[in-house]
């Protein structure tokens, strides 16, 4: 096997795996970056195709990086590991409870993975050729976009809920290895809070300064503020599944625009299916933490305003459905009551993640930060102090808010801080703050 116009070299590893997989000794290799900069934390994602042979083969190919510091505060390891449990163990659980096994289509097939450290990777099957695409980050997503998104995801938790009334030993099994969360932990870094919380006073600031005394404005204030206040109490409170069991699922985790795919009808150009993406983070929460994550780190206030209820209409009936298929009854196993009442109480989960991602999601590649620098760096402070005075003086210095993208963090964040108002999603903030 030979490599031309790579642009990020292959593994020894993954270049063995290729070999497994379709044995094309001395054939001309190209591989293409397919993840933009600041995409990807946990590695490098590359297309890998034979151009020369007639099929025009294409994969997907996931490498994890190699910079230690990087890997130690990504918990690089902990992800590829989760991704390929959630592959290995988890879908082929899911398809084991179908009669045709090729009916749970929610993700790409896993072809191969690695997981020796340093050196791990995971190679799919690259669903553009069957007309799978992102939508660019830089691009909201539209109405049709949304919906088959959230279709996409309630397929994902209803396969959670039948399992679980299924097989509840194997459901208890799977649980026991996610329930540690790859992100949100006791342990979880100063600096990674103090970033959470730098970016909720940004936003609180920003409002602050336009001076309007209002009632309203007063409130959004005090919801980010609150919020600043109790971070990482909030996370871990979003995150125990356990207090919602048996009204808890494994949840995709890191539920954004670029970690679906998107397949559009030829003639209208609506999209009609999504494919999920990138489970480094799958967790066992409630189904809520996936839907508001995506709501609020990847739509717009005008979207939500106009279509909320309908949106979440489709989800529960998306899911209803699913476990209904299955001769289950969804108002016995996850009533529509519970669904509403947690998307009050875990609503706030969104305006977390919006605080920790919007600054990169807006960002455009050259307004990125370095994350092997970035990660150097934190490397270094927490060899020699963790206070919080120091993380919050380290998430200065890698501040990535700019003329540009200020006015658009500020709206963003703010229209999250009314919709957690909007919404009745406050109760957290307020049990914490008593």
């Amino acid at each position: 096997m030979s490599e031309s116009n790579s642009n990020s070299e292959l593994s020894s590893a993954v270049s063995n795996a290729l070999l497994a997989l379709y044995n094309r000794h001395n054939v001309p290799l190209v591989t293409q970056p397919i993840s933009g900069v600041g995409e990807n934390a946990c590695g490098d994602i590359l297309l890998v195709s034979w151009p020369s042979e007639s099929s025009a083969k294409r994969l997907v190919v996931k490498m994890a990086p190699k910079n230690e510091a990087r890997r130690l505060h990504m918990h690089v390891a902990d992800c590829y590991a989760r991704e390929v449990f959630m592959y290995q163990s988890v879908f082929r659980s899911y398809r084991e409870l179908a009669d045709d096994p090729s009916t749970f289509k929610v993700s790409p097939e896993l072809l191969a993975s690695g997981l020796q450290a340093a050196d791990e990777f995971l190679i799919f099957e690259d669903l553009s050729q069957s007309g799978f695409q992102t939508n660019p980050r830089s691009s909201m997503p539209s109405y049709d976009i949304v919906v088959a998104t959230l279709k996409a995801v309630a397929e994902l938790h209803a396969y959670s809920f039948i399992l679980q009334h299924r097989n509840p030993t194997k459901f208890r099994e799977l649980v026991d290895h996610v329930r540690q969360d790859n992100l949100f932990t006791e342990n979880i870094e100063t600096v990674t809070i103090e970033f959470g919380k730098s970016m909720l006073s940004r936003a609180r600031l920003l409002l602050e300064e336009d001076k309007v005394g209002d009632d309203h404005t007063t409130a959004l204030i005090q919801v980010l503020e609150s919020c600043e206040r109790n971070l990482k109490a909030l996370t871990l409170y979003c995150v125990d599944g356990t207090t919602q069991s048996p009204h808890a699922v494994i949840c995709h985790g890191d539920f954004w625009n670029n970690n679906i795919l998107y397949r559009r009808e030829p003639h209208s150009n609506l999209v009609v299916e999504a494919k999920l993406i990138d489970f480094q983070l799958s967790r066992y929460a409630s189904p809520v933490l996936d839907l508001v994550h995506y709501l609020f780190t990847s739509t717009e206030k005008q979207l939500r305003d106009e279509h909320l209820p309908e949106l979440l209409d489709i989800y529960y009936d998306t899911l209803s459905g699913k476990i209904g298929s299955c001769g289950l009854n969804a108002d016995d196993i996850y009533p529509r009551s519970v669904f509403d009442r947690q998307f009050q109480l875990f609503g706030v989960f969104g305006m977390i993640m919006a605080a920790l991602s919007l600054p990169f999601f807006i960002s455009n590649a050259n307004e990125v930060i370095d994350i092997d620098e970035a990660t150097e760096a934190i490397q270094d402070l927490s060899a020699s102090a963790t206070d919080e005075p120091t993380c919050r003086e380290l998430v200065k210095e890698f501040d990535m808010l700019n003329e540009r993208t200020l006015p658009i963090f500020k709206r963003r964040m703010t229209d999250v801080a009314r919709d957690v108002i909007k919404y009745k999603m406050t109760q957290p903030l307020d049990q914490f703050d008593s």
